[in-house]
């Protein structure tokens, strides 16, 4: 008499909740266990922040562009899903900064913006001849071991400067996460500097032993995308789970725990459901909502991490509309207030695939946390608002031919200093909940697709495990 199969849900169908779906038919087939699997998706569609669309002719990514494919398990994910054949990479990788007055390259042999060889001309460029000096005299004025989880602007700024932190590593970790670095955990988003600087060594001298010590792929980076877009992943990962398991438009409205440590989850238009077992894959206050009647503790803890919102603005410009040619992938802009522009990416220069004859095309960021003040403008005054930011940055002389924003809210976690922390206590207090869960997603493992990814498959190892005791 075979076994009833094991009913597990997964709430959410990102990235990570996606991620989550696939390992979880994996293990089950890998068990010779049977599963019954539900993944709840509130949207239309499932993908999260990835989404591709036709736009000029290009099939072009509104939200994240790029996969981090570094790692066994993420090349593994890429070819188990079928997409080794369909992977493009960058044309360039160099990248400039806006300062306000001049477009300045990001130094080359650099490691979050931290310069390995501050004494370098594109380093005295970059940070000025002052800036660069203090750099030089890191390994003579370093001060013991840094604070895993304390802000990145302290530990960063006391041992290579603030001209360094502020010109260089603020634009770029302070773009990927959209709020002031200087805020941030180093722990949780420059683990790399941290190791680099423990046992009280010099930051610089540990940087530049890792980077010797890494194998090297002379022309080759580890940032990929695919023909089609990163939708493909998406729809990769969609085929990856049975016909019937994705339930869209099904946003769920309560949870609550059973006997023998069951669950049911109330999803509008569908009966309430029992399951053994479930993976949540939310923003940490939407993960709030659902738990907190259901554990004191944990859904004010949830309520604690913040998020910044975003908008992106993707714009084709006829070629003959530039002044001078566009160097690199791209640039990022050093924080002032009050300017809309935060990032830009020269579409189809970074892409080639994506080049549409007579045609240039570039994709603008917006909004940071505590600055979201573009996501109110109307779509006509946003993009006239980037297009006269642009002009005067590239020297653009013509009007785009096509425009399309895309508004992002509640897009990225913040992770403030004493994250790691918080992700500490999130874990002691999920460990008491009466029923098999686990979280998942960009709020607990990282905010790139890659490590969604990783995120959601650890998570139903972990949820398995759980439901299979030895």
């Amino acid at each position: 008499m075979s076994s009833p199969p094991r009913r597990v849900a997964v709430i959410g169908a990102g990235v990570s909740g996606l991620a989550a779906a696939g390992e979880l038919g994996r293990l089950a087939q890998q068990s010779s266990v049977p599963l019954s699997l539900s993944l709840f998706e509130a949207s239309n569609r499932p993908g999260g922040k990835l989404l591709t669309a036709d736009f000029s002719g290009a099939r072009v990514d509104l939200g994240a562009e790029s996969l981090l494919a570094r790692g066994p398990e993420i090349e593994a994910t890429v070819e188990m899903l079928g997409l080794g054949s369909s992977l493009v990479r960058p044309a360039t990788t160099s990248a400039f900064i806006w300062t306000g007055r001049r477009l300045v390259a990001i130094p080359k042999d650099s490691v979050l913006g931290v310069p390995l060889y501050p004494w370098r001309s594109d380093v005295v460029r970059a940070v000025g001849l002052v800036g660069a000096a203090r750099a030089t005299l890191e390994p003579l004025l370093r001060q013991g071991d840094p604070d895993p989880d304390g802000a990145l602007g302290d530990f960063v700024g006391r041992r290579v400067g603030q001209a360094v932190f502020g010109r260089l590593v603020d634009p770029l970790l302070g773009g990927v996460y959209a709020g002031p670095a200087k805020e941030l955990s180093s722990g949780a988003v420059a683990p790399l500097l941290v190791a680099a600087a423990e046992g009280g060594g010099s930051l610089l001298r540990g940087l530049r032993r890792a980077a010797k010590a890494a194998p090297r792929r002379p022309g080759s980076t580890p940032f990929v995308s695919f023909e089609g877009g990163l939708q493909q992943l998406v729809n990769g990962l969609v085929g990856a789970i049975p016909t019937g398991t994705l339930h869209l438009n099904r946003p769920i409205s309560g949870i609550e725990p059973l006997e023998k440590n069951r669950i049911r989850i109330h999803a509008r238009g569908e009966p309430a459901a029992e399951f053994d077992g479930l993976i949540l894959a939310l923003p940490a206050p939407a993960a709030a909502v659902l738990l907190s009647p259901i554990s004191d503790g944990l859904g004010p803890l949830l309520r604690q991490l913040e998020y910044s919102s975003v908008t992106t603005v993707t714009l084709a410009y006829p070629d003959a509309g530039l002044s001078r040619p566009l160097l690199g992938s791209g640039f990022l802009v050093a924080r002032r207030p009050r300017r809309t522009i935060t990032a830009c990416t020269f579409l189809d220069r970074k892409w080639p695939h994506l080049h549409q004859p007579g045609l240039t095309i570039l994709r603008a960021s917006a909004g940071s946390f505590g600055d979201e003040w573009v996501l109110a403008l109307d779509d006509t005054t946003l993009v006239t608002s980037i297009h006269r930011e642009l002009r005067a940055i590239l020297g653009l002389t013509q009007l785009p031919v096509d425009a399309r924003v895309e508004r992002w809210h509640g897009a990225l976690p913040q992770y403030r200093a004493g994250h790691l922390s918080w992700r500490a206590r999130v874990a002691a207090a999920s460990a008491s909940l009466p029923a098999p869960i686990e979280l998942t997603g960009a709020a607990f493992g990282g905010v790139g697709v890659a490590a969604c990814l990783r995120e959601g498959a650890n998570s139903a190892k972990t949820l398995w495990s759980r439901l299979s005791p030895p």
